[in-house]
């Protein structure tokens, strides 16, 4: 048994190792298209208002409940937690290198200089802004308790005798939950073209400091949270990166001819890989040369040529991993195009609603 399983594992390494692995980069397309908004003015997070914790924490049984345990939630706590949010956005639509933004301090002091007077869309769109993002903290909430832990001691005394007793240990436990959401202004027309919530819920428990007899602050949950949803915002709002990686298909039936194509491969060479198989399937028809001429083809960012290869492959054969690949370099080819529009700007603005003034600031900031 043991020697069959080996050989088994042997077989398997041998198969693994012969096989090179292509990868094949394209573009994804941003949930949202923003690429009519490269200009965009962000605004800072605005703060979460409606939530205010009790002043003592709930015990959930009878030892708890006598204990008088301060909340660790405060009125500065929405508000750091809306700052470091704010931070966070900026920082990760910076990085990303796909907008021109404007500082959430120059954004908001433009929306406050608005409110007294003049229109907000244009003076964003005078600045040269195409649209401005305003995110807000909708909801906001913090449900704390504190229980206790019997646990066992024994000692002995100078007779030798046992003796027990019961102690507690007093533990709390603090369950937050955060409501984000994004909204995008078009600043041509003042109307909403986009809107999206985030939502999640984060815990953590530990053991009660009965020195302190107050929560920690739950900002580090809520911050925890934030941070979950960069990825989320940025994958709505940019352009990716993406690499979809196949192995070349093997050399069977097996053509001698095609074997430089596939060591050029394995050397790193794809190009003068990707000549080869072409060249052999052009002459000989060998499916895998096809295949692989085509794969190839992909890597280096022609799809079209990769597509119309894999298209006279199907013409001579029924073969389910080149429909398999034909179908997925279809769909990559598309999202590309549509993420390269977005880069380049070319793609058109989002369906615009009902048209809205000065108001819509208002409403989607909750003021």
């Amino acid at each position: 048994m043991r020697k069959l399983l080996f050989l088994f594992i042997s077989l398997i390494l041998v198969i693994s190792s012969c096989s090179t692995s292509i990868a094949v980069p394209y573009m994804q397309p941003s949930a949202i298209d923003m690429g009519g908004y490269r200009n965009l003015a962000l605004a800072s997070v605005v703060p979460y208002k409606g939530y205010s914790a009790p002043s003592f924490v709930v015990g959930t049984d009878i030892r708890a409940a006598g204990l008088r345990v301060l909340s660790g939630y405060t009125n500065s706590t929405a508000i750091s937690t809306a700052s470091y949010a704010t931070d966070r956005l900026y920082s990760t639509l910076s990085s990303s290198g796909f907008f021109n933004i404007l500082p959430p301090d120059s954004t908001d002091a433009v929306i406050t200089a608005g409110y007294l007077g003049g229109d907000i869309s244009e003076s964003f769109r005078k600045l040269g802004y195409d649209a401005v993002l305003i995110p807000r903290i909708t909801g906001m909430s913090v449900n704390e308790s504190v229980y206790s832990v019997p646990h066992d001691e024994w000692w002995e005394d100078r007779d030798g005798d046992r003796h027990h007793r019961v102690e507690f240990e007093y533990y709390y436990r603090q369950i937050v939950s955060l409501d984000y959401s994004i909204t995008v202004i078009d600043t041509e027309s003042g109307r909403i073209v986009a809107q999206r919530t985030f939502s999640d819920t984060d815990k953590r428990e530990d053991i009660l400091d009965r020195r302190w007899m107050r929560l920690e602050d739950p900002s580090y949950l809520f911050r925890r949270i934030i941070r979950s949803f960069s990825d989320d915002i940025e994958n709505l709002l940019v352009p990716s990166y993406q690499e979809y990686s196949v192995s070349l298909m093997s050399n069977k039936p097996k053509l001698e001819e095609a074997e430089s194509a596939y060591d050029a491969a394995k050397d790193g060479n794809l190009e003068l890989a990707g000549n080869l198989f072409l060249s052999i399937w052009e002459k000989s028809n060998h499916l895998p040369s096809g295949y692989n001429a085509a794969l190839l083809a992909a890597a280096s960012g022609d799809y079209t040529k990769a597509i119309d290869i894999l298209s006279s492959v199907m013409e001579k054969y029924n073969d389910s991993d080149v429909r398999s690949l034909y179908r997925n370099l279809l769909t990559i080819r598309t999202r590309n195009e549509q993420a390269m529009g977005q880069i380049t700007g070319e793609s058109s603005a989002l369906e615009l609603g009902a048209p809205n003034g000065n108001a819509i600031y208002s409403l989607v900031m909750g003021r």
